[in-house]
């Protein structure tokens, strides 16, 4: 094992870990580095590399410049070539400093006495990860750690292990537990946190600034605040985020005092706004004294479980790490029983449980209850191997625990189940129809069975040891037995709550729900509408939607179906899917309400089903499902003025403008005209802002200007700013089009005013994305590199579908500048496919790479497919200048006379502008400058010597410096001929600042150029 920096690279188990984490790396560039590293006192030929790597095939230099870009990326080598460094005519050599370990150092498991249940053994790695990441927590780098693993793996217990060890240091503990499947309110976890935090700081003799911030969590959150008190109300997603952000500051308030472990069980059965706000949560705690520590149970979930797009989220962050626990091994097995037995373990009995367990913690300690209660502990040296009857599967030992229980507590256990992980005894004793007291002595059973315990956070309640006893305790009961204790369920709470029913209305829909065979459709249909409203209410959109779909189903049941009442639950579904972002469950809900809509004639749900279809925050991807939805709809309710006409117009343009903009532009006149005479500001901000997008391009700037100004006017109308930012963001874009940094700048912070304090993922993205193209723009590509990622994390937070896709063309145009191409091919090659969005551009950047890694017939093939009627196939809008600008860096550098002219001509209009695209900016530089190349191939030096001069200028202007190397290389090598002493000067200039930015391949191509001068 060796260690640099904040890096170990481990080459028995093949992992390369940054602080712990393990780094994604692919096999060949993990084998080079391990090679450089084991020889790093020498410079290893290039043809050695080459052999050892691939022994068996026949590869070009380019595989080996591939795996030394992506080792150095693994290891953040962004400076090219500090650890890994490229020796001339030698080879590549590692000269990090490092250390050579013979293994890591293990934090020793604490001791316990308490009985075989209590015994903590193995787990020393993790123990040390975690001791590891809270002691940087502890100092202000705050984390969250995922212990994941299948269920029965001790994960539970590794968890509270080390929350005892922490809070011993000194820090507060807070848990989060899920209380059960379905049902829980809201941000249920993040509640229980809350509760802890408010009930310890309302202990201390003076509230200080801790307890202020927890005082405007319980107003925020009304599971909170007083019995009495009612719930904020919300009319957009953004009420949401300032929950996630109060939740936020109060935890880092009260970190600042003592480091806070705070504790997050069974990730998997959290409520989805619990989720949302812990995806949240993890991009605020880098700077605090807060380590998350969370448990994942590792479990077949149906396809789009919000779990999935947590762990998604979470994993893209630098300082989440994650603990995949697996069975103990053979010696941890035989280390336990040691502990058990207070001697060595016998080797048969090792064996035999190793075997029959598999090293499964929790199936391991039931296996060892049976045993001691069977009392083949006393001599186990004599026990032989077929005397040990353990179950041949693993949920038979659940099954065993449970199967030993009389039949009362089992039915008492069965009702607990029915109410969650967790339940009130008094609860689950009315379900089972048994007295509290009887109830009492039968939990003391299921406790002795190793099935229950006591709850630690309520004398009141018990829990299920594990969430397995729950789940074959649930699964065991008839079908018919689980509806009716449901129904007793759900009667006993409105019974119990009829007063202030608010804080139990999710367990009311879900237990309504479940009884719906036996029960009144019509109180499920009631409760599940109150839970989806005032989840609604608290932005918990994820939640909303399920209790939706509770209502959908009581809807069914309701005897004689009601068409009218269906549909509107169905468009209220859509609107909860389409806020919480689940777009396959929206398309496939307003497509049964269009379906009923339809049926019914009523052209105005038809219309609202079909609206729903497109989200205008897409960039108009193709969707052709949608057009087909507005098609109809707008010939359903024909030509009268509405505001339904209004905003199906908008997104039939809407829908075109990546292409036939002429076609677009008409359309969104007329839906501007339509909003405008209806006075209503949702439809006008839509038909402004895609007017806006539909007139992108070099020919309407200042119309559209005029229009992102005026949808910036309408935003403090609306319920949400995103359609504001997004134009402003995207005519701060034009101005870098038109060469104005200043006007550029000025935009740019008018859309952070209008985002605010605390913006959504989406304006986080659309801001993100603008700042990654500057950042490239400027040569700050560090930064860029940063940006970029960040970004991207935003992106998928948002789902934008062309989160990706962005972040690919960042990496891609760093790559250019570092002189990477084989990384632009990689990024860049598979979209050669694709035949929508910028084609023209990224065909054009894969050919150039093409043609600077010698690749030219591949690359004039590419050209040749371009070369569509003199290009007039590229679409004049947002793409277009730089498409173009693009082509014709790729015309000159394959010195294509013939068709230079045409390009020529196309961008000499335009020769005041520069190559960027809206939003992502992706800068191509000048037009200047691609006219000055294209005068070159066409034999016009004079031309283009007075073109360069005038693209370095407008370069200057801008703050292009990448560009301006660019440009003084260009013009150096075109003076030469004329002035050979100032072209030494310009191609020095060139050299200089090539050099400082790290452009490898324009400073490699600078010297070469001053070569003979030297």
């Amino acid at each position: 094992m060796f260690r640099f920096g904040d890096y170990e690279l481990d080459e028995a188990a093949g992992e390369l870990r940054r602080r712990g984490r393990v780094v994604e790396i692919q096999p060949k560039p993990f084998a080079l580095l391990a090679l450089l590293v084991r020889e790093r006192a020498r410079a290893v030929p290039a043809r050695e590399l080459l052999d050892v790597l691939w022994p068996d095939t026949t590869v070009s230099l380019a595989s080996l410049t591939r795996a030394i870009s992506h080792a150095r990326r693994a290891i953040g080598d962004t400076n090219r070539g500090e650890l890994i460094r490229s020796v001339s005519r030698r080879g590549y050599r590692f000269c990090g400093d490092l250390v050579e370990l013979e293994g890591s150092a293990a934090v020793p498991a604490a001791e316990s006495a308490r009985g075989p249940a209590s015994v903590f053994v193995a787990r020393e790695d993790e123990l040390a990860r975690l001791e590891r990441a809270f002691a940087e927590a502890a100092a202000g780098r705050g984390a969250v750690a995922i212990v994941s693993g299948p269920a029965g793996i001790g994960k539970t217990r590794l968890v509270e292990h080390f929350a005892e060890l922490a809070a011993a240091g000194g820090a507060r503990v807070l848990f989060g537990r899920n209380r059960a499947e379905e049902g829980v309110p809201p941000f249920w976890l993040w509640v229980q946190i809350l509760r802890q935090l408010l009930d310890a700081e309302s202990a201390r003799p003076h509230l200080g600034a801790d307890a202020a911030r927890s005082v405007e969590l319980a107003e925020l959150l009304p599971e909170l605040a007083d019995a009495d008190a009612a719930p904020r109300t919300s009319d957009s997603e953004r009420s949401r985020f300032l929950v996630f952000d109060a939740v936020s500051r109060a935890l880092a308030s009260a970190s600042r005092s003592r480091p806070l472990l705070i504790v997050l069980e069974d990730l998997q059965s959290a409520d989805s706004p619990s989720l949302r706000l812990l995806e949240h949560f993890a991009f605020e705690v880098g700077s605090e004294s807060i380590l998350v520590l969370a448990s994942v149970r590792e479990e077949f979930r149906e396809r789009g479980h919000p779990l999935d797009r947590t762990l998604g989220v979470l994993r893209q962050q630098e300082r989440v790490s994650e603990l995949a626990l697996a069975g103990f091994s053979r010696r941890e097995v035989a280390a336990l029983l040691t502990r058990v037995l207070g001697r060595p373990a016998p080797t048969d009995l090792t064996s035999e449980m190793f075997a029959r367990t598999e090293g499964v913690p929790l199936f391991l300690r039931e296996a060892i209850r049976v045993l001691a209660e069977r009392g083949i502990l006393d001599s186990p040296d004599r026990l032989p191997r077929a005397g040990i009857a353990l179950p041949g599967r693993a949920l038979d030992l659940i099954r065993r625990a449970l199967d030993s229980l009389p039949e009362p507590a089992a039915a008492l256990v069965a009702a607990g189940a029915v109410l969650g992980r967790e339940f009130a005894l008094a609860a689950a004793a009315e379900l089972a129809e048994q007295t509290r007291e009887s109830a009492l002595d039968l939990v003391d059973e299921a406790a002795r069975a190793g099935v229950l315990e006591a709850s630690p956070d309520d004398a009141a309640s018990w829990r299920f040891t594990h969430s397995l006893f729950r789940e074959a305790a649930y699964a065991g009961l008839a079908a018919g037995e689980r509806v009716r204790l449901h129904l007793r369920a759900a009667q006993r709470l409105e019974r119990e709550h009829a007063a202030a029913p608010d804080s139990v209305i999710a367990e009311l829909a879900h237990h309504h729900h479940r009884a719906l065979a036996l029960g009144d459709p019509e109180r499920a249909f009631e409760w599940a509408q109150r839970a989806a409203e005032q989840a609604g209410q608290l932005g918990a959109w994820e939640q909303a939607a399920q209790h939706y779909e509770q209502a959908v189903a009581a809807v069914a049941h309701a005897g004689p179906v009601e068409p009218a009442r269906r549909l509107g639950v169905l468009l209220a579904l859509g609107e909860a899917c389409r806020l919480s972002g689940e777009r396959t469950r929206r398309r496939e809900i307003l497509a049964q309400a269009m379906s009923l809509a339809r049926a019914l004639g009523r052209t105005e749900d038809l219309a609202r089903a079909a609206i729903g279809f497109s989200d205008l925050q897409d960039w108009g991807v193709r969707d052709d499902a949608a057009r087909r939805a507005v098609t109809e709809a707008l010939a359903a309710i024909g030509d009268s003025p509405s505001v339904a006409r209004a905003r199906l117009l908008t997104r039939l343009a809407y829908f075109d403008v990546q292409g036939a903009n002429d076609v677009a532009r008409p359309i969104a006149r007329e839906a501007v005209e339509l909003a405008r005479a209806a006075a209503d500001p949702e439809a006008l901000q839509d038909a402004l802002y895609v007017l806006h997008f539909a007139l992108g391009g070099p020919d309407h700037t200042a119309e559209r200007e005029r229009l992102a100004n005026e949808t910036a006017r309408f935003a403090s109308d609306s319920r949400s700013t995103d359609r504001a930012l997004i134009a402003l963001i995207d005519l701060a874009s034009d101005r870098v089009m038109l060469g104005d940094a200043m006007g550029a700048r000025a935009l740019r912070a008018r859309g952070a005013a209008i985002a605010g304090e605390r913006p959504t993922p989406a304006m986080r993205w659309h801001t993100g994305v603008y700042d990654t193209g500057l950042a490239l723009l400027e040569g700050r590509f560090d930064d860029a590199a940063e940006l970029a990622r960040d970004a991207f994390v935003d992106g998928r937070r948002a789902e934008h579908p062309y989160a990706r896709g962005v972040l690919s063309a960042h990496c891609a145009l760093l790559a250019v500048e570092r002189g990477d191409f084989p990384e632009v091919l990689e990024l860049f090659e598979p979209a050669l496919k694709v035949r929508q969005g910028p084609v023209h551009w990224v065909h054009a950047v894969v050919a150039r790479a093409q043609l600077a890694l010698g690749r030219r017939d591949e690359a004039r093939a590419v050209f040749e497919s371009l070369a569509v009627e003199s290009f007039s196939d590229v679409p004049r809008n947002l793409r277009w200048t730089d498409s173009v600008v693009e082509l014709a860096m790729l015309c000159a550098e394959l010195g294509d006379a013939a068709r230079a002219k045409p390009l020529y001509e196309l961008l000499a209009p335009v020769e005041h502008q520069h190559g960027a695209m809206p939003i992502a900016v992706c800068y191509g530089g000048p037009v200047r400058f691609a006219l000055a190349r294209l005068c070159e191939t066409l034999g016009r030096r004079e031309d283009a010597l007075a073109l360069y001069e005038e693209a370095r200028a407008a370069a200057d202007a801008l703050g292009a410096r990448p560009a301006k190397a660019r440009i003084l290389l260009q013009h150096g090598l075109c003076l030469s001929a004329r002035d050979r002493r100032r072209a030494q000067a310009v191609l020095e200039e060139s050299l200089q600042l090539a050099t400082e930015l790290g452009m490898a391949a324009v400073a490699a191509a600078t010297r070469r150029a001053l070569a003979p001068a030297e």
